[in-house]
């Protein structure tokens, strides 16, 4: 499904495509509001780019089994709702910047990431597991699969380490103790 840039919807009611097969949704940045349960059980569904909504309802996303990513979560959205990606069992990554996000909603049902089982550790992926803890799992999650930003960051904090053991002489330097930190951040 793909929203063409001047189609001038902007808002897509409650279970709008609800257990539809739609495979991928694209340019969606003039969406500004996504009812609940939108793409409820859309188990076709795989692929979301292009989110540029500043409202979205519970559950939007649930039981969308074959989704793999999340993708492009809007910066205008600082909450994940209740149950958004619940039983999302095939996503494996967080393709996006979470940093502005403060919270993930819970409902009875557990948590926007609840039975995420293939994304979250068991723990995480309970239902009464922390949200914070779920929220700060999927915000270090997020930068480390960042890879071609962290082999670059890594290679400049390298040559940083080079360029001032080659002046000082001091392996024990300042720069040294930041490349083992991020080292073991950021893996090479």
């Amino acid at each position: 499904l793909s929203f063409l840039k001047d189609s001038g919807i902007t808002t897509l009611g409650d279970r709008a495509f609800q257990e539809s097969g739609i495979t991928s949704l694209q340019g969606m940045e003039g969406v500004r509001k996504i009812g609940k349960g939108a793409f409820y059980d859309c188990k076709d569904l795989r692929t979301i780019e292009g989110l540029g909504c500043e409202e979205m309802g519970e559950g939007c996303f649930i039981r969308c089994t074959l989704l793999q990513s999340m993708k492009g979560w809007p910066a205008s959205m600082t909450v994940i709702p209740e149950s958004c990606f619940f039983e999302c069992t095939g996503m494996t990554t967080v393709d996006c910047d979470l940093s502005h996000v403060t919270s993930i909603g819970v409902d009875e049902n557990g948590h926007a990431f609840t039975d995420c089982t293939s994304l979250l550790p068991p723990s995480l992926s309970a239902r009464d597991a922390d949200p914070a803890a779920v929220l700060a799992f999927l915000k270090r999650k997020s930068i480390l699969e960042r890879a071609p930003e962290r082999r670059a960051f890594l290679c400049s904090l390298k040559h940083a380490h080079s360029d001032y053991y080659n002046r000082t002489g001091d392996p024990c330097g300042a720069s040294r103790r930041i490349i083992m930190e991020f080292a073991g951040l950021f893996p090479a």
